[in-house]
């Protein structure tokens, strides 16, 4: 799942930077973990605004084969029936 990937890459850049901003601004007063949160939180929130379109695209993709899967399913179920 190509779509997968990429919206997988965007979320770990996306919290890349956030680390690299907040590490540049309070490295002075905060210490490695505390930040590692802090650029955790500020992504996830971050995502939901930025990210919008890529995870719109794999929730398609993710919908269509689940469509098709029902789809297979149910053909199958009905084969099965008229034997």
């Amino acid at each position: 799942m190509k779509e997968f990937a990429i919206y997988t890459g965007l979320r770990a850049a996306l919290f890349a930077a956030c680390f690299a901003v907040l590490w540049f601004a309070l490295n002075n007063w905060l210490t490695l973990f505390p930040l590692l949160l802090l650029a955790l939180i500020v992504s996830s929130i971050l995502s939901i605004f930025v990210l919008r379109a890529a995870r719109d695209r794999l929730a398609g993709k993710i919908e269509d084969r689940a469509a098709r899967m029902s789809h297979r399913l149910e053909q199958a179920r009905a084969a099965e029936d008229d034997d």
